[in-house]
């Protein structure tokens, strides 16, 4: 997912966390991020909501507290908190219907139009109902199904969100936004092999498709394969030079491994174009973001 994809999966990614913990490597360097997961052999770090796997044979101290060498450290019990409760979607298909007339497809997309506007006014319970009115009409309608996947997505239930997916792509096996959408689930429900797989599916069909260019770029970063997310980011940008989200992953990226200056260089510009595209939540974000840099 910023195309509908991209937009939100970029911005929720900017947001610093809480509170952060200083982090200094026996190289020198040091990191700020909030240490989200632990164990014996390395710490989950997030930065600016993409989650950092560092291992603490590299790190010197957390908070001034020396690490010692993982042979000479306990198994530490790492204790999860039960995840929220969420509202259960029960799914099922909407009933065929033998035949629909012209009349009824065309009120089907109409439709669908007021549920794509709900949409890009965030007013998703709004967009959710058009879309199920469409369904109603034409319970074989790729596109319905598609937005209600996206809709639950962005409620934050994107455990929902998979079957409508799932049936936009059985209804029409090439539909490459559905498919990089089921990239965009798995990715936030942290299943990250899962999303790769998708949007790698993705540009099978569409190549240059730059939301999945962009999701493998937070995918791979978010599972410590750092060169890998910078190339499909360098990707997305040689696509269009002019796409924001790509500048402000590498930014990310550049960041999470000390590289202040690369990780400035790609903020200002991904500045440049929200600002150009006035996105006042992306230029928010990154002026967040601008401030933590060393001077």
């Amino acid at each position: 997912m910023k195309t509908v994809i991209c937009i939100l999966l970029l911005v929720l990614a900017f947001f610093a966390p809480v509170y952060a913990e200083t982090i200094v490597f026996k190289t020198g360097k040091t990191v700020e991020g909030k240490i989200v997961e632990r164990n014996d052999k390395a710490i989950k770090v997030d930065i600016i909501g993409i989650p950092v796997t560092y291992y603490l044979n590299d790190i010197e101290s957390i908070d001034g507290n020396k690490i010692m060498p993982v042979e000479q450290t306990k198994p530490l019990e790492v204790k999860k908190e039960p995840p929220p409760v969420k509202e259960k979607i029960n799914f099922e298909p909407f009933p065929q219907k033998k035949t629909i007339s012209l009349g009824e497809v065309k009120e089907a997309q109409e439709d669908f139009q007021k549920g794509t506007g709900y949409f890009k006014e965030k007013k998703y319970d709004e967009a959710i109902a058009e879309f199920e009115k469409a369904l109603k009409i034409d319970p074989e309608f790729a596109e319905g199904y598609y937005g209600l996947g996206y809709a639950y997505c962005y409620k934050n239930q994107c455990d929902a969100a998979l079957p409508y997916f799932e049936k936009a792509i059985e209804l029409s096996p090439n539909y490459a936004d559905a498919i990089n959408g089921l990239g965009y689930a798995y990715g936030n429900l942290g299943n990250y092999d899962k999303g790769i797989e998708y949007y790698l599916k993705t540009l099978k069909i569409k190549e240059n498709n730059l939301d999945a260019l962009n999701g493998l770029g937070y995918a791979y970063s978010s599972i410590g394969k750092y060169q890998e997310g910078i190339n499909y980011f360098k990707k997305a940008i040689k696509v269009n030079p002019e796409y924001a989200p790509a500048y402000s992953g590498l930014g990310i990226v550049y960041y999470s491994l000390t590289q202040f200056l690369d990780a400035k260089e790609n903020f200002l510009k991904a500045r440049e174009l929200y600002k150009k595209d006035n996105d006042e939540q992306g230029v928010k974000a990154i002026d967040e973001y601008l401030d933590k840099l060393p001077k």
